[in-house]
């Protein structure tokens, strides 16, 4: 969480690693066994200096590149490195999987640490917990900057340019800045969820204001005001030769703060790694180091206000009481503001033809999907598979009835919407046979992933009265391990279960939809299905 961390001075002789980790929701910093001496741990020379890879936040690579450069090999640990500007989401993605992993990750705020973590449910090394900060602030045209007694007013404000939370930890700051205020009560919280609603829909004309330098550009077209971080917003003034304002509440703000994390994976050089870490942050520390970050518009590690009344001044860092109320509500937020890419999964093994008070459960369920069908709107898309054992021929178990598209794609003569209503009157005439469920959720999980949207919350809806009967499917603990294992975080699919009726596992239903992060929920009797099916569809979850 951004906030106000401890940094050691410049003139320190040695520095510790501190390990990132999580104990049940909550995210700890503890303190690693030893402390590395970064300068004496390799003699006075270097031979060949070996290659580490640091995948920096954009906003900061190109100071750090500079920092870099005007340090010796011998003062980062006999070692090179290599900068590289890559956003802190892709790097997440990549600790998380194990792919392409860097030696050195700087992420523009701790939220994408505890991000990995939960991720991998591993600890990560910290050389430094901050090597640098920037607080995310208000901008506008110069003299009609507004007052904003809290950043729920200011969420509150018509045309708000807040970017995209769900990719851009400054834009995240307006959001954690309004839970940060409002600490436990509920009230509070509930008129923060209210105030995002016209956010969120104005959110999916404006994909471009993910930059910051495009909502400032918009700014200074067209008036309005903006979050952006203090080193953007003063930057951007230099480079463009334009005057802006910028205000905080007097509450305060949410810093980005750039942690220094060391993720190269075990092995021979992981050790090493940490070694040439904490150099680099030794150099970052240092005098020039300290220089070359304020001349770029970053504050040092302790937040403290910029020198010759640059900035905003002093600022005072707000931070989150409860982890889960803030992304919870950044969840929410996401729900709001993207279309939906979903592909449904209809049971329609020989159970659905049991009764279910005065009709079948596959006729409740046509009605439930019907129901569902009116509830997106022509923005989002949706596709449609059945599933009963060997339903797709040999040893498939799925069949589909309609591809991915968007419900108001022209398909022939008609929309998808109609293609998706007249299959979905069509799914009792495909009833029988037993339940392939296991195989056909991975096989669903796969295919949405293949086709993932970022611009959307992409996820598989199943619908289902029973439990795997396919002798010859992959286990339960085969399919939540696997689907544990390809799902991506930056590229975040999940599955929404519904179990219909008690005849449903509802265990294994959740603990489905819980490996992807999605959720569960049965209906228990008859009159129950339409609206948890409705609910259901409301309840998409995602990164």
């Amino acid at each position: 969480m951004p906030g106000r961390h401890s940094a050691s001075s410049s003139t320190t002789k040695s520095r510790g690693v501190v390990k990132y980790g999580v104990v049940a929701v909550a995210l700890l910093v503890v303190v690693a066994g030893g402390v590395v001496v970064a300068q004496k741990a390799f003699g006075s020379e270097c031979g060949n200096p070996e290659s580490y890879s640091l995948a920096a936040d954009p906003a900061i690579a190109p100071v750090l590149q500079q920092i870099v450069d005007n340090t010796s090999a011998e003062d980062l640990g006999c070692a090179g490195i290599e900068v590289t500007a890559t956003e802190s989401g892709e790097v997440s993605a990549a600790v998380a999987k194990g792919d392409d992993v860097p030696s050195l990750w700087i992420p523009d705020s701790s939220l994408w640490i505890g991000k990995t973590v939960r991720s991998t449910a591993s600890l990560i090394d910290l050389a430094s917990q901050s090597v640098a900060s920037t607080p995310a602030v208000l901008a506008a045209r110069k003299d009609e900057v507004p007052f904003f007694d809290t950043w729920l007013t200011a969420l509150k404000l018509e045309g708000l340019r807040i970017g995209n939370p769900l990719t851009n930890t400054t834009s995240d700051a307006a959001i954690l800045g309004a839970v940060a205020e409002a600490g436990s009560d509920e009230k509070a919280l509930d008129s923060i969820s209210t105030a995002l609603v016209p956010i969120a829909q104005a959110q999916a004309a404006t994909r471009g204001e993910a930059d910051p330098t495009v909502r400032l550009d918009d700014l200074v077209a067209d008036g309005g005001v903006a979050v952006v971080s203090e080193q953007t917003y003063l930057a951007y003034q230099q480079e463009k030769n334009v005057e802006l304002g910028a205000t905080v509440p007097p509450t305060g703000s949410i810093f980005l703060n750039f942690p220094l994390a060391v993720t190269e994976p075990a092995g021979d050089r992981q050790e090493t790694a940490k070694s040439v870490g904490t150099a680099l942050a030794a150099a970052i520390e240092s005098e020039r180091g300290q220089q070359v970050l304020s001349e770029a518009e970053f504050r040092a590690a302790d937040n403290a206000p910029l020198d010759s009344d640059r900035g905003i001044g002093e600022v005072t860092p707000l931070t989150i009481a409860d982890q889960q109320a803030a992304e919870s509500t950044l969840r929410q937020y996401q729900v709001l503001a993207l279309p939906s890419r979903t592909l449904v999964m209809e049971d329609v093994s020989g159970s659905m033809n049991y009764s279910a008070g005065a009709n079948s459960r596959i006729a409740l369920t046509v009605q439930a999907s019907e129901t569902g069908n009116r509830l997106f709107p022509d923005n989002a898309s949706m596709g449609l598979w059945a599933f009963s054992i060997g339903l797709g021929g040999g040893t498939e178990d799925y069949r589909e009835l309609a591809p991915i598209r968007r419900m108001d794609e022209q398909v022939g003569n008609t929309t998808q919407r109609e293609v998706l209503l007249q299959q979905i009157r069509g799914l009792p005439s495909l009833v029988g046979g037993g339940t392939g469920l296991y195989d056909t959720a991975l096989a669903a999980f796969r295919t949405v992933q293949q086709g993932y949207d970022p611009d959307a919350v992409n996820s598989v809806i199943i619908l289902t009265d029973g439990t795997n009967e396919d002798p010859g499917s992959i286990s339960l603990d085969e399919l939540l391990s696997t689907l544990r294992a390809e799902q991506d975080p930056s590229r975040p699919v999940v599955i929404v279960t519904i179990g219909i009726t008690d005849d449903a596992d509802a265990g294994v239903l959740q603990q489905i939809s819980a490996a992807t992060g999605g959720t569960s929920f049965v209906a228990r009797n008859p009159a129950e299905i339409p609206n948890v099916f409705v609910n259901a569809l409301r309840s998409r979850s995602g990164r």
